[in-house]
């Protein structure tokens, strides 16, 4: 069984010894230049980065941690052909965290007027960002009804000591306060860990149902409990090894402020977003020499969708698999800014019909996000866009395949969509039909292990 990370550095130090980290000694920019580089990083699908000198802070910042599905793999130590079905396995079987009396998190405690943002190598990622934001905030938050919600929300810094936090009726977060808000209360506590061991960072991506305490899928994926320290100024547990802790209120009713333009995701930049809550800081906590991380968003691909890919490919596959087992698995290609979904079947459970109902179920699946779904073959590598594109072209007739549902919701921040995010969608059956004429031109299976025992006397590596 894999031994789990303990904290980011234990990853870093793993990833170095993979010839998968740069450290880069020169001082760079956090406004606009590290942004350039992690772009320029995804295009090349370069290794993960850590700038030792960042303009105007003492603290490292690290990036693109899990921008390839190499590194997600090691991330979760297991193989890279394996990722889709350990990732699965392993967030079923979850382990609830615990709390234990002391935490690295905690070395460095500033309260009041201590309280700096500023002290943070904040990044500026994209030239229309309005401010730095902080993109690898995992905001923890907690209720006697609800549980607890591990997610990362849009933040936008403010000042020393306020950032916009963005939750949007979707968002679990929007749960969590309006519970706030029904019992009275006056403030809604919010922490925000950044620096944590990738297992939470993944796990942060899930979206199961409310309720569910994403921790504990995290305890799962790296097979061992998370460890957690009680907050020093409001009532929350955070992983007591993350580098770096904000602890926080949202006043209720808030105090808002505009929010935005940001380089979200999708790969677009938003516009602004007027009256957005505040976050009040009370608290800054971290190790005694922590190293920040942040996350470049923006045009595909980047580490946040090579995430997503594999959460939301799973979440879609619980859903489906109860009604259709001949589902074996389930992606959200990056390239796709998850709102493309691509579906494995066992070709030999596809009777007549069933692709159909299939594509037609997928509606419903997430929310209703997805806008573009196909269903390929068990032949066909759905991590891979170039066999999705073959199965597409040699396996679809356009009249027969492609089902366009007009008028649908989806995301708002699909730029091609109204106001409300309502949108067209393409449903694709690029599965061989009865009567298919061809059939793949391959090695066998035998004389592909053969090679693969003798690759290295080849002189391969």
């Amino acid at each position: 069984m894999p031994m789990p990370f303990d904290n980011l550095k234990d990853f870093l130090d793993r990833l170095e010894q993979e010839q998968e980290l740069h450290r880069v000694p020169v001082e760079v920019d956090p406004k606009h230049e590290i942004g350039a580089i992690c772009r320029k990083l995804n295009v090349t699908k370069g290794p993960a980065v850590l700038f030792e000198k960042v303009k105007g802070s003492a603290i490292p910042l690290a990036s693109q941690l899990l921008a390839t599905n190499r590194r997600l793999a090691f991330a979760l130590e297991c193989e890279e052909k394996d990722l889709f079905s350990e990732t699965l396995k392993r967030s079923a079987r979850q382990i609830a965290p615990r709390l234990v009396r002391r935490g690295a998190c905690q070395d460095v405690v500033k309260t009041g007027k201590d309280v700096d943002l500023n002290e943070l190598p904040l990044a500026t990622n994209n030239p229309d960002d309005n401010a730095p934001y902080l993109t690898a905030g995992h905001v923890i938050l907690k209720d006697p009804e609800l549980g607890y919600n591990l997610a990362i929300y849009r933040m936008m810094c403010r000042s020393r000591h306020e950032v916009n936090l963005r939750f949007i009726p979707s968002h679990h977060g929007w749960a969590f306060l309006k519970k706030a808000e029904e019992r009275g209360l006056r403030a809604l506590p919010v922490a925000v860990a950044i620096g944590v061991d990738p297992a939470i960072y993944i796990a942060s991506q899930f979206e199961p149902k409310i309720g569910a305490n994403e921790l504990a899928i995290a305890g799962g994926l790296r097979n061992k409990a998370v460890d957690m320290v009680k907050c020093k100024t409001i009532d929350c547990e955070v992983p007591a090894h993350a580098e770096i802790i904000i602890e926080g209120e949202m006043k209720i009713p808030p105090r808002t402020g505009d929010e935005g333009p940001f380089g979200e995701f999708c790969g677009y930049t938003t516009d602004k977003v007027k009256d957005e809550r505040i976050l009040t800081i009370k608290a800054i906590t971290h190790k005694k020499r922590p190293i920040y991380h942040n996350i470049w968003l923006g045009k595909p691909p980047h580490e946040h969708l090579y995430i997503n890919a594999i959460s939301y490919g799973i979440q879609a596959y619980h859903d489906l698999k109860v009604r259709y087992p001949a589902v074996k698995a389930a992606y959200a290609p990056p390239s796709g800014v998850s709102i493309k979904l691509v579906i494995q079947i066992d070709s030999k459970m596809n009777t007549p019909g069933m692709v159909k109902n299939l594509l037609a179920s997928t509606l419903w699946t997430r929310g209703a996000m997805w806008k573009e779904v196909l269903v390929v073959d068990d032949d066909i590598d759905i991590t891979n866009n170039d066999e999705i594109d073959w199965a597409v072209v040699t396996r679809v007739q356009a009249g027969r395949d492609t089902f366009i549902v007009p008028g649908g919701q989806g995301s708002r921040l699909d730029p091609s969509s109204d106001e409300f995010g309502v949108t067209d969608k393409l449903l694709i059956d690029a599965t061989m039909k009865r009567g298919f004429r061809g059939k793949v031109a391959e090695p066998t299976k035998a004389m592909m292990d053969k090679i693969e025992t003798r690759w290295n006397r080849y002189g391969f590596r």
